[in-house]
């Protein structure tokens, strides 16, 4: 196998496919698989259960001869990512990959503004690519094509409340709700919850599918802004996503449904506080939290007063008008803090009843967007 390619080009495939291997296992999933054939190369990664395939840009590599090979990712990621692409008369213009059955090579020529050329080059260990798992399945039909900015914002709403290691299956996942005129994105711990949606129109009524942790981290990653997204979703545990020069095999979880969480936001009572004073103040307390204690952090509002007291310190603003009701709530700060800052608008809306263990954060200004905390039990 021998190919030439640019090296902006190879940094980006090793940018993108680092977020699928585990670069400190001594396994396949510390390595890829790099492949050239019918006059492309394409790089594959895996974690084990998700699987990338990046092909490289026609026009940024030359193919010379085909063939295939395994090699250990950190050892060339490292090294290639040291170097600075040309510009004018400084840098690398690309590298020149050769493999064979003994060794693997990486030539370069980098040029300086003294005129004096460096010549490099770097030895591989080569791994026999035939046991590799990356067994890839070639996409068909699309079942959904979206832009990719939708599906990597929405993600990029929800993913934080989401914990990998939940031990209930369905809650470690993004779950995604296909609707005929929306698309809806949900994650939660079992304390926080956030969902966003999105209008769009899709051929799936009313269906949802939960994204791996992985899966959908990585995604949001790989995905190029503002690109057409190609996916099918309705083949078991697995889901099939294309964009550009990137195809990706990830893990849906199947088997068990992901909490219905929308009755909990009908609720009766609302207070609605300006949304850029309450958040710096919150952000403000985030160090001084007590972590033993849930990093409870009090919130009262009532009168024209707003207060937040944590057990270092305390916050009060007096406001001209007097809210509309009252509140007197504790909550994980921690996670309440994430949950805010993603809100926008002048104010914030918190929603709550007597007879309900969490509150709900709503903007007028951004009606797609609702988050839900449970309640820190007072002491």
């Amino acid at each position: 196998m021998e190919f030439k390619i640019n090296v902006f080009e190879l940094q980006t495939i090793f940018s993108k496919l680092s977020h699928v291997v585990r670069m400190t296992e001594g396994n396949f999933t510390s390595m890829i698989m790099v492949e050239s054939k019918d006059g492309g190369v394409v790089f594959k990664a895996t974690d084990g259960t998700n699987i990338l395939m990046i092909t490289a840009q026609s026009d940024q590599c030359e193919l010379i001869s085909e063939g295939k090979t395994l090699l250990k990712f950190a050892d060339v990621r490292n090294y290639v990512m040291r170097f600075v692409p040309l510009v004018d008369t400084y840098g690398t213009k690309e590298f020149h990959v050769i493999a064979n059955d003994a060794e693997s090579m990486i030539k370069s020529t980098t040029t300086f503004p003294s005129g004096k050329p460096s010549h490099r080059r770097l030895k591989l260990a080569t791994f026999n690519a035939d046991g590799y798992p990356a067994i890839v399945k070639s996409f068909d039909e699309a079942q959904l094509v979206m832009n990719s900015n939708v599906f990597k914002r929405g993600i990029g709403r929800v993913l934080h409340c989401i914990n990998p290691n939940e031990v209930r299956k369905a809650m470690t996942g993004v779950c995604v709700t296909l609707m005929d005129d929306k698309i809806v994105f949900a994650g939660t711990n079992g304390i926080k919850l956030a969902d966003f949606e999105f209008p769009i129109n899709a051929d799936i009524h009313h269906k949802s599918y939960i994204f791996s942790y992985n899966f959908a981290s990585t995604l949001r990653n790989v995905l190029d802004d503002d690109a057409q997204v190609f996916m099918k979703l309705d083949e078991g545990r697995f889901g099939y996503v294309k964009s550009n020069n990137i195809y990706m095999i990830g893990n849906l979880i199947v088997g068990d449904s992901f909490p219905d969480y929308k009755n909990m936001f009908e609720l009766t009572n609302v207070v609605s506080v300006p949304r850029l004073d309450f958040y710096d103040s919150v952000r403000t307390v985030l160090d001084v939290l007590d972590t033993e204690d849930n990093s409870r952090l009090s919130i009262n509002i009532s009168g024209n007063q707003l207060s937040l007291k944590s057990t270092k310190s305390e916050f009060t603003q007096e406001f001209d008008a007097e809210f509309e009701t009252s509140l007197d709530v504790d909550v994980n700060g921690l996670f309440f803090e994430s949950l805010l800052k993603d809100f926008i608008g002048s104010t914030i809306e918190l929603w709550f009843s007597p007879s309900a263990n969490y509150i709900v954060m709503r903007s007028s200004e951004s009606p797609n967007h609702t988050a839900l905390i449970t309640l820190v039990k007072r002491r």
